[in-house]
């Protein structure tokens, strides 16, 4: 799955939310058809999400849907009505078991084919929100090709996680760590190159959302699903390269350039070892920096097979 630093997420019946929320410079949009929903009024926000869709796609903005859960009866129809042109992904809650995300891939699937999509081209976002599934999220993320992330986080007071689990919470999330932590490593050992990670509920504290998001950073993950727009540049300072990484990291290319010219291929840069495999990561957060538009100072060219 691409790198998105920020989703944010919207409620799917809110059609005037959907249309502002572009401006608060998210990466991409999640458009909500499940809790932010209400009971009454998800199968009629189908068509708003839908509609919520071709307007993002038209702007550029990048749209995943979270779809109800299978337990619910309505996840089919909801695949049905928001497969179309500028999806990108759809996020599936709940998940438990292999079975239940090849079901969600049949679906897409046929619903791609039927709207005249390239094949594989909407993903699967797993969420885990129930002990089992959590514990299986290795078997989520390598389900099925199409899967493109499984989502860990911080912890939350209340919710499905909190009741799943059993918790008691604390602003240090220490108490989720280990859990986070495993949902990254099958994440990573499942081949997805950028963890997303859930996002702090607590939107009226803006240093207790940046500290659990440093945290996850630091953990690990590299993007967020976003509650409230507050967090938006919070995460994307937090997911995006510093100046100082960017600048240690074009060091290394100046060091190692060097090197080659000398005939070896290790040297000390900044006190420490470097060979290719610095040079690949070098490469890789430049790249990153450079497609999220921050300026990069210029840099030898180091190859790494």
């Amino acid at each position: 799955m691409k790198l998105y630093r920020s989703i944010l997420f919207v409620p799917g019946n809110r059609s005037e939310w959907i249309e502002k929320a572009p401006k608060y410079g998210s990466d991409a949009l999640i458009l909500d058809l499940e809790d932010a929903v209400p009971n009454e009024e998800k199968k009629a926000s189908r068509d708003i999400v839908r509609d919520g869709i071709k307007s993002l796609k038209e702007r550029g903005v990048p749209a995943v849907v979270r779809v109800n859960g299978l337990d619910t009866g309505l996840t089919g129809e909801d695949v049905e009505a928001v497969v179309s042109e500028g999806l990108v992904a759809i996020a599936i809650p709940k998940l438990e078991t292999k079975e239940e995300v090849l079901k969600v891939d049949a679906w897409i699937q046929f619903f791609e084919q039927k709207a005249g999509l390239p094949e594989n081209s909407v993903e699967i976002i797993a969420l885990p929100e129930t002990a089992r599934g959590i514990k299986d999220a290795y078997e989520l993320a390598t389900a099925c090709p199409r899967v493109g992330n499984v989502v860990g986080g911080v912890s939350a007071r209340s919710g499905d996680i909190t009741k799943a689990i059993g918790y008691k919470w604390t602003p240090g999330s220490l108490e989720t760590l280990y859990l986070s932590s495993h949902v990254l490593l099958a994440a990573r050992s499942a081949g997805v190159e950028y963890p997303l990670m859930v996002g702090s509920l607590e939107v009226g504290d803006t240093e207790l959302v940046r500290a659990q998001l440093q945290r996850g950073r630091e953990v690990g993950y590299r993007s967020t699903l976003a509650i409230h727009p507050s967090a938006i540049p919070i995460a994307n300072e937090i997911f995006s390269p510093t100046e100082e990484e960017i600048l240690w990291n074009i060091g290394v290319l100046e060091a190692m350039s060097k090197a080659e010219e000398e005939g070896i291929a290790a040297v000390t840069y900044d006190g420490m070892m470097i060979d290719y495999a610095h040079v690949r990561n070098a490469l890789d957060l430049i790249n990153q920096a450079e497609g999220f538009g921050i300026e990069v100072p210029e840099y030898p060219e180091v190859k790494a097979l």
